[in-house]
């Protein structure tokens, strides 16, 4: 038996003794009545926000001996995620205020800053140092909370970090100079397929927890990625990221044009229309939840394989970029007239 698949059967018997413990002590068990965005998605056992736990400990093994600065903000992350599972940290604006704080800190004490975009102003700001500090945390915040808001169906959020990771390990395998560690890449494919199984089934989510630590893990890995391969375009990193980051970028434009605050919580996300869309298909179909996220994944693992193909082609990558958001834009407006929500 391969190394790798003895990961897995260690990972999945883990993943149930954790559940188990969870479920025995009621901590971490889903509220979905806790916000009007969970519950469209409710179901009839409640689901275990377990995955972030599960992920949590899987990245201080990777993480501990190489960055204990990383290891450390991962954990504070975590429990600022943890407090708005339990909901004991309800305030969007109190939880943004912790997340720029843990944020400053991993700058600061690891001095990771986004040192190129190939967007030539943006190069030309990112310059001085102070603008490239606030346009870094900006970066992370906008990944963090896009993941957040990704995590609504099952398979979207756990899925789409799959097939980033998935086609790292494959540029890893093409290419000579890049710093990031194969193994510790393999570990989180096959985490993230374990916590894929367990979602597509309603038995786990990731949690905002899950979803924080998620987003500032990849985001940490992927700009020092950036960095560190300078013949890698940092165009091909905005491809790998796109649809978290504009699912939130939208969200604010969205809710601006609305009138209504950056803050509240709607049903108006692009996997809530097509989740919708799918149910009015399909009405008594058990996994709708789960095959609208792996519907939209299923288009992020397409452009996504295809921008790591020319990852070194910005001009090309940046026609990709472009495809996908105006695919995100009308796939959005057409359904969104043909289904109705409730705010």
């Amino acid at each position: 038996m391969s190394i790798e698949i003895s990961y897995f059967f260690f990972g999945i018997i883990s993943l149930l003794i954790l559940n188990y413990f969870l479920i025995k002590f009621n901590f971490l068990l889903e509220n979905e009545n806790k916000s009007t965005h969970r519950k469209i998605f409710s179901t009839k056992s409640k689901k275990i926000q377990s995955g972030g736990l599960f992920f949590l400990i899987i990245l201080i093994a990777i993480t501990f001996q190489q960055n204990i600065y990383l290891t450390i903000t991962l954990i504070l992350m975590f429990v600022l995620g943890m407090l708005s599972d339990i909901n004991v940290l309800s305030s969007p604006k109190i939880r943004l205020f912790f997340q720029i704080f843990i944020i400053i800190f991993l700058i600061i004490f690891t001095s990771t800053f986004v040192e190129q975009t190939r967007i030539i102003f943006l190069d030309h700001l990112i310059q001085n140092i102070i603008f490239s500090f606030f346009f870094t945390i900006f970066c992370y915040l906008i990944l963090i909370n896009g993941c957040n808001f990704i995590d609504g169906v099952n398979n979207l959020l756990i899925g789409y970090f799959l097939i980033v990771s998935l086609c790292l390990y494959y540029t890893l395998n093409i290419n000579d100079t890049i710093s990031v560690n194969e193994t510790h890449i393999k570990i989180l494919i096959i985490s993230l397929s374990i916590l894929l199984i367990f979602n597509f089934f309603s038995k786990i989510i990731m949690g905002d927890s899950g979803a924080y630590i998620l987003g500032l893990f990849f985001g940490f890995t992927l700009i020092n990625f950036s960095n560190d391969n300078l013949d890698i375009s940092p165009i091909y990193i905005l491809n790998l990221l796109w649809y978290p980051a504009f699912e939130n970028l939208f969200c604010i434009i969205r809710k601006l044009k609305m009138r209504i605050s950056i803050s509240h919580a709607d049903n108006f996300h692009l996997h809530h229309i097509i989740y919708k869309y799918i149910c009015s298909k399909y009405k008594n179909g058990s996994y709708n939840n789960s095959i609208s996220g792996l519907v939209i994944n299923f288009f992020n693992l397409i452009t996504i394989s295809a921008a790591t193909t020319i990852s070194n082609h910005s001009f090309y990558l940046s026609l990709i970029l472009i495809f996908n958001i105006l695919m995100y834009l009308i796939v959005y407006l057409l359904l969104y007239n043909k289904t109705k929500f409730s705010s």
